[in-house]
């Protein structure tokens, strides 16, 4: 790791479809939106709430886009670790930042799903599975 590098940690859900593409340099690369959501309980209705909220961006790179594009969809429940960063651009004149997390290594949130682990070879490629890391509700 980099001296002032931001490693985070994030559970939530994946909340777009997963974008995909390669380098120039044959690199694979995964991308997609995260999104947490808090939840707290009011004692004085009984009922759930909304909290606060986090967006970022994430972008998986070689090996591990991979194993994300054949495993994860939109919707999935994942815990994601990363080198936080944010992008600057700008848009209709304005300067915007969007949170990136590069992600290092991501697993489902067992809290609310079940996965089916399959060990690969170095080497191999990942084969998409309809019984690994797919979401239902607890």
């Amino acid at each position: 790791m980099a001296i002032g590098e931001t490693v985070l940690t994030v559970v939530g859900n994946v909340s777009s479809d997963l974008s995909r593409r390669t380098t120039a340099s044959g690199d694979e690369v995964v991308g997609f939106w995260l999104r947490s959501n808090e939840r707290r309980y009011d004692r004085e209705t009984g009922q759930w709430r909304d909290g606060r909220s986090l967006a970022v961006r994430v972008t998986c790179w070689r090996r591990l886009a991979g194993t994300v594009g054949a495993s994860l969809t939109k919707g999935d429940p994942v815990i994601v670790t990363g080198r936080l960063y944010s992008s600057e651009y700008v848009a209709d004149g304005q300067p915007r930042s969007v949170p990136e997390l590069e992600a290092l290594a991501i697993g489902p949130n067992l809290a609310w799903c079940t996965a089916t682990v399959r060990r690969g070879t170095r080497g191999s490629e990942p084969q998409p599975d309809e019984t690994a890391a797919r979401g239902s509700a607890a």
